[in-house]
C-alpha cells in the first residue's frame, strides 16, 4: 500500500514538472513573439517615417503647382494611386494633389520621374546609351579575342608548316650526302678493280647501298634528280 501511494506521488510530482517545462516554454515562445513583433512594428515604423534631411531635395512646390507638375502628377496617380486619370473629378484631384505636394516636398516617392520626368528620363536615355556602349565594347573586346585566337592558330599552323618543310629540307640534304659518299664508295671500288686488288674492292662493294650497285657509266646516263620543293619559303 506504501508503495503504491509512493508510485502516484512520484507520478504527479512527474506530471508537475512537465507542466511546469511546458508552461515556461509556452512564457518564453509568448515573450519572443512578442519582442519579435515590437521589432517588427518598429523597422515598419522606420520605413514610414521619412529620412531626415530630405525636405526639399528635389525641391519644393505648393497646391497651386498642379498644371506645372501636371504630367508627373498624372503619372502619379495611375502608377502609385493606381487610378484612372480620365475619371477623377476636380475636387478629387484637388485632394490627391495635395498628397502628391507633401510627397514630393517630403523627397518619399518611389520615382525620380515623378519629380521630374523630363530629367529622369534623359537620365535614363543616357545609361541606356552607356550601357549600349558597354556591351558594343564587350562585344568588340570578344571579338578582339577571337580575331586574336584565329591569328596565333594561323602563326601556329604556319610555323608548324615551316618546320615539317624544314623536316623535309634537311631528309633532302641527307639523301644527298648519302649520294656523295655512295659515289666515292664506287669510285674507290672501281679504283682497286683497276689495280687488281679484288679483295679491298668487294670489301667497299660491300658498303654500297644496293640503288648504288650500278656501274659508273649507268649511273651518268641516269637523268638527275628533280625535286619538288620552293626553297623560297624559308
Amino acid at each position: 500500500m506504501g508503495k503504491d501511494k509512493a508510485k502516484d506521488k512520484q507520478r504527479s510530482s512527474s506530471k508537475d514538472k512537465k507542466k511546469e517545462k511546458k508552461e515556461k516554454k509556452d512564457k518564453k515562445d509568448k515573450k519572443e513573439k512578442h519582442i519579435k513583433k515590437e521589432k517588427k512594428q518598429k523597422n515598419e515604423m522606420i520605413k514610414k517615417k521619412p529620412k531626415k534631411n530630405q525636405w526639399g531635395k528635389y525641391g519644393t512646390i505648393s497646391n497651386t503647382d498642379m498644371y506645372l507638375k501636371r504630367e508627373e502628377f498624372l503619372m502619379w496617380l495611375s502608377d502609385v494611386k493606381m487610378l484612372n486619370v480620365e475619371a477623377n473629378t476636380p475636387q478629387e484631384e484637388k485632394k490627391y494633389f495635395e498628397e502628391y505636394v507633401e510627397c514630393y516636398n517630403t523627397a518619399t516617392f518611389p520615382s525620380q520621374k515623378f519629380y521630374n520626368f523630363k530629367a529622369w528620363f534623359e537620365k535614363e536615355q543616357l545609361k541606356e546609351k552607356i550601357q549600349q556602349a558597354e556591351l558594343e565594347m564587350q562585344t568588340f573586346d570578344d571579338e578582339k579575342e577571337k580575331q586574336k585566337e584565329y591569328q596565333e592558330q594561323k602563326e601556329l599552323i604556319k610555323k608548324q608548316k615551316l618546320q615539317r618543310e624544314y623536316q623535309h629540307l634537311h631528309e633532302f640534304q641527307n639523301i644527298a650526302q648519302d649520294m656523295q659518299k655512295q659515289k666515292q664508295i664506287q669510285d674507290l671500288v672501281r679504283h682497286y678493280n683497276s689495280i687488281g686488288n679484288h679483295e679491298v674492292a668487294l670489301r667497299y662493294y660491300k658498303q654500297l647501298n644496293p640503288i648504288h650497285t650500278i656501274d659508273a657509266p649507268q649511273m651518268q646516263q641516269q637523268p638527275p634528280m628533280e625535286y619538288d620543293y620552293e626553297y623560297d619559303n624559308f
